[in-house]
This record gives structure tokens, C-alpha cells and sequence, in this order.
């Protein structure tokens, strides 16, 4: 069976489930965090910590559902189709430019190397892929109301739909909410927040995909191209072209929960933790960056040379401080 995905966070957990849970347990290293501001964490902590993580994993490890299948078998697209540019089809010149755009917030990273290298392995990857489903090979694509990975979906179906064939295509979508331990519920965001032992349980969910669906991706995945706006979210369940501004309401909610002067990384980690939008850091920077070139917000110290723009540290321009 064929494996797709749509980030690399899902390939990598994929990629360890394919063995997780075969066999009888081993154990590993096990590290913990203890955060109190207030003093150092106790010897005894510790090891308290350390045993629950041990015990944790344990459980993790005999409870799972191998996948049974192979690495080579696994493909990722991870190409952010929600954001930017895709009138190219999605592996083009204009995507190579989205790419290297997302990139440019980490000055690490080699914009132009890295960008090719990605569209690269990515064109390699589609080839294979459609080399193996014509020859006969059952694809299985993992996806969610995330909008890359549903627009990942969406793409690639419509990729597909070109051969015609009647070899199986099937579908797994991740649950919009699950039950938890102890009377809780679990809302995740993609499968990048999988762990490997939980992938095998969700094989029991897929459904083999219809022409008819075929043919509707590939008519939404135009519709989109056609429009080919900024951005697309989840709305309702669907894919909507809207503006870039669209998350910019959750941003100034968690800049004015701040004091005047304040991280830049506390307010990106707030947005995607309290609102799971499904959206990815780099945006939420970007959208931060256009609020300090509209002036209001300012840069009191930058982040250290070399290092990703997130470690900034900000200020609330005094026109737009508001009750804070």
C-alpha cells in the first residue's frame, strides 16, 4: 500500500509507525521537562517524572497497531499549498517562489537550494507515485480539515483523476475531536500530531474513494486555481479562497493580551495554541511583520544574528495600545 502525506511532522511519525509496537519492548531514553519559576525541580521529581514518561511509553508501545508496511512506500508532499501562488499547478516556478518566501524567516536556510531541492524531491516523488498507481499500486492518502494538508488532498486527487483508472484509491480523514482519558477530549490540528503507535487505529476509518469524488476534487482544486487568492482556510467543512488578512483578528487579540513590550515567539505560540487554526508559524510571523511595517508595532531589540525572527523582542506603537 501506497502512504501519502502532506507534511513532514506526519512523515516522520509514519515513518516510525510502520514497526511501532512489533515485538516486546525495549525501553530508551527518556527525558523530562519540569518547569516551576519558582524553584529547581527535586531529585525525587524527577525520577517521579522520569517513571510516568517510561510507563507512558510502555503503554504507547503494546497498545499500537503496527502499520506492517515499508518506508520507501511513504511519500510527502509537503508543499504549503494553502498560502500563496498555485496557478502553476502546485510543483512549478510560482510555487518555487512561495517556498522560498515561507523559507526566508529562518536567515539559516538557503532559500534558493533549499526551495529546489524541495520542488526537486517533490517532482521525483509524483512521478514515482503515479509510475507505481499505474501499474496497479492501492494508494491511501492521509489528510484533515487542515488547509495544507486538505489542499494537499484536493491537488493530488486531481493529479490522479488524469489516468482514469480503476485502481483503489482510499481516503483517511483525521477526526475533527476524539475521547480522551479520564472523561477528556482531543482535537488535533493535522496528522503531524500523531503519535506513531496511534496511526494503525485509524486504517479501520478509510473509504475507498468514487469516480464521482475524483471528479469533484479536481473540479474544487481548479476553482481554487482559478481564483488563486492569498490564502485558503477550512470554513464550514470546505476550502474557501480568502484574503491575507484573514487570521489578522486572532493576532491583535493575543498582541493586546500583552504588556507593551513582549516577545514575538509568546504571541505566535498563543495564536496556534488557543485557536488551532490549523495554520503554521511562519505565517503568523509574516502577518506580525506587516503590523511593524504598518507601524504599530516596533522592534526594541532583534533577534540574535543568525538566528530565526521569532526571538524578537517588540513594542505596541503608543497609538495602538489598547487597555493593556
Amino acid at each position: 500500500m501506497i502512504e501519502v502525506v502532506f507534511g513532514e511532522s506526519a512523515c516522520g511519525s509514519l515513518r516510525v509507525a510502520q514497526n511501532y509496537g512489533k515485538g516486546k519492548y525495549r525501553g530508551g531514553a527518556v527525558s523530562v521537562f519540569i518547569q516551576d519559576s519558582d524553584r529547581k525541580a527535586s531529585t525525587e521529581e524527577i525520577r517521579a517524572a522520569q517513571l510516568r514518561a517510561e510507563a507512558q511509553a510502555r503503554e504507547a508501545w503494546e497498545n499500537a497497531i503496527p502499520m506492517n508496511g515499508q518506508q520507501k512506500d511513504i511519500y510527502c508532499f509537503s508543499l504549503a499549498l494553502s498560502i500563496g501562488d498555485i496557478s502553476d499547478g502546485g510543483i512549478g516556478e510560482r510555487r518555487r517562489e512561495v517556498l522560498r518566501h515561507l523559507l526566508s524567516i529562518d536567515p539559516s536556510v538557503d532559500l534558493r537550494e533549499q526551495a529546489d531541492i524541495n520542488l526537486q524531491n517533490t517532482a521525483a516523488a509524483l512521478s514515482d507515485l503515479i509510475e507505481r498507481y499505474v501499474a496497479g499500486e492501492a494508494i491511501r492518502i492521509w489528510y484533515s480539515h487542515n488547509p495544507d494538508e486538505l489542499c494537499g488532498m484536493y491537488w493530488l486527487m486531481s493529479q490522479l483523476r488524469l489516468f482514469n483508472l480503476q485502481t483503489p484509491i482510499y481516503l483517511v480523514k483525521l477526526p475533527l475531536w476524539e475521547y480522551g482519558k479520564g472523561n477528556t477530549i482531543i482535537s488535533r490540528t493535522g496528522w503531524g500530531e500523531i503519535a506513531p503507535g496511534e496511526w494503525g487505529k485509524y486504517i479501520a476509518s478509510q473509504e475507498e474513494v468514487q469516480p464521482a469524488f475524483l471528479s469533484a476534487c479536481s473540479m474544487k482544486w481548479k476553482q481554487l486555481q482559478e481564483v488563486n487568492s492569498p490564502l485558503r482556510v477550512t470554513l464550514n467543512g470546505h476550502l474557501q479562497s480568502v484574503s491575507e488578512d484573514i487570521y489578522d483578528s486572532f493576532i491583535l487579540r493575543e498582541i493586546d493580551a500583552q504588556p507593551v513590550e513582549f516577545k514575538m515567539a509568546v504571541v505566535i505560540g498563543s495564536v496556534l495554541g488557543k485557536y488551532q487554526l490549523g495554520i503554521g508559524d511562519v505565517w503568523i510571523a509574516f502577518r506580525i511583520e506587516k503590523l511593524i511595517n504598518d507601524g504599530l508595532l516596533e522592534v526594541v531589540q532583534e533577534a540574535p544574528e543568525g538566528e530565526i525572527r521569532y526571538r524578537r523582542i517588540l513594542r505596541k506603537a503608543l497609538s495602538s495600545v489598547r487597555n493593556t
